[in-house]
């Protein structure tokens, strides 16, 4: 939340975004305020979510196992695009 606060795009963001969804007839300040705050809350909900999720792989990304499968993955994505640079003829 601080992060978004102290954020100036997200400032940019608000000032220039949410003022589109205010209904003519609706306070602007309040209803602002509101977008911003249900806003607000679905960030700390996927932050939440995200925060769980990292802590429920933390222990599968520490075995070995997994690295040496990421390693392997990782080796193949580079030969794949080291194969697609050498069968390139657009140049």
């Amino acid at each position: 939340m601080a992060t978004n606060l102290l954020n100036p795009k997200a400032g940019v963001f608000y000032m220039s975004l949410i003022p589109q969804f205010v209904p003519p007839d609706a306070p602007v300040f309040g209803t602002t305020l509101l977008f911003t705050a249900i806003d607000a809350a679905e960030l700390a909900l996927w932050y939440w979510l995200l925060t769980r999720a990292a802590s429920a792989l933390s222990e599968r990304i520490r075995r070995p196992v997994f690295r040496r499968r990421l390693e392997q993955l990782t080796g193949v994505a580079f030969l794949g695009l080291a194969a697609g640079l050498l069968t390139d003829r657009s140049s």
